[in-house]
């Protein structure tokens, strides 16, 4: 069974989230995403500490989709960087591994 992994990234709007969303799994690139509540992020941009509300958005796909998925984020992203973080699902339930597997089969 593929292992699988789950990638983050944020947004300014949640329109864009689900828009992307909708996308990555329309062309089964992902199993499913999460679209979060508002949170605030801080950060260093351009030489000023700024911050901004946002919505993180985490979706899960087969390691063997991760680049195409990354890849896939920075063509359609709004930010002109955006944050894209991997995390690899070392234990899961083999149920939910196989249904992973299975929504991202092409």
């Amino acid at each position: 069974m593929n292992p699988f992994v789950i990638i983050s990234t944020t947004f300014e709007n949640k329109s864009d989230g689900e828009k992307i969303s909708r996308l990555l799994l329309g062309e089964k690139l992902i199993a499913c995403a999460q679209l979060s509540s508002p949170i605030t992020s801080y950060y260093r941009w351009e030489g000023e500490i700024t911050d901004s509300t946002e919505f993180t958005l985490t979706v899960k796909t087969t390691e063997s989709l991760c680049e195409k998925v990354k890849t896939r984020l920075m063509e359609i992203h709004p930010y002109e960087l955006p944050e894209i973080v991997v995390q690899t699902v070392t234990e899961s339930s083999v149920e939910y591994m196989q249904w992973v597997e299975d929504e991202t089969h092409r």
